[in-house]
């Protein structure tokens, strides 16, 4: 059952990720590394998002030397044709810009109640039918003005990954990359999850909350979104 109205899934899809280098580097970031079945990361991404009930588009951030490449991608697994739009960021600035210039462009083109799903273009997710599950029970709790992310069911002590304190479906904090002591002891406990990234979240709730606790980023974004061009015919906003 679909329980979004309105969906709109955002891959963020604009990292170097050079820390698997030479595998992955600038110009041929980790989301296009080629995995055993012969397909990379983000094009199963692409899929994972399509594939969600109601989705009618899908909207990309990225940036100007990665969009024809991510375009040609989405290509070779589109074939029904979903309609795609992308964000060109003129570099990256970590998680918080590129979700309010997200934010923003669905604020314009489908209004202030639609629901953001972010994903990131790296992550590789197998089981199709309890992703869906886990975006409904998102969903519900989004259109009740929630901001939803996503835990994993830690299987080890992992010092690499932030962790969730849980209760419930309520976050009580948020734990960045602790140590290995830390780390077994959030294992042990039961109550911590991995944090893996995704959020999901009415546009009018995410720009509240960047107003109230990051105004700055907000009205730059603005600003530069109000002083951008968008390509016509390509669904490209490019921000400068």
């Amino acid at each position: 059952m679909n329980t979004c109205q309105k969906l709109l899934p955002v891959i963020l899809s604009g990292g170097a990720g050079t820390r698997l280098w030479p595998v992955s580097r600038e110009q041929h970031p980790k989301p296009f590394m080629q995995l055993a079945d012969g397909q990379s990361l983000l094009p199963k991404t692409f899929l994972r998002a399509a594939a969600l009930p109601g989705v009618e588009q899908i909207l990309t951030v990225t940036n100007r030397d990665l969009v024809f490449k991510t375009k040609d991608e989405y290509a070779q697994v589109n074939p029904t044709g979903k309609s795609t739009a992308y964000i060109l960021e003129p570099f990256g600035r970590n998680t918080a810009p590129a979700l309010a210039a997200a934010a923003l462009w669905a604020e314009k083109h489908l209004g202030p109640d639609a629901t953001l799903l972010v994903l990131a273009a790296d992550h590789l997710i197998t089981k199709q039918a309890e992703f869906t599950t886990a975006v409904n029970q998102a969903c519900e709790l989004a259109a009740q003005g929630k901001m939803v992310t996503f835990g994993i069911q830690p299987t080890a002590p992992e010092t690499g990954f932030g962790y969730i304190e849980a209760e419930g479906n309520t976050v009580l904090r948020f734990v960045e990359k602790p140590t290995l002591a830390k780390a077994t002891e959030f294992l042990s406990s039961g109550r911590y999850l991995w944090n893996s990234g995704i959020f999901c979240f009415r546009v009018d709730a995410v720009l509240r909350e960047l107003s109230e606790h990051a105004p700055n980023v907000l009205e730059s974004v603005q600003n530069c979104l109000g002083a951008s061009a968008e390509i016509q015919g390509g669904g490209i906003s490019q921000v400068e």
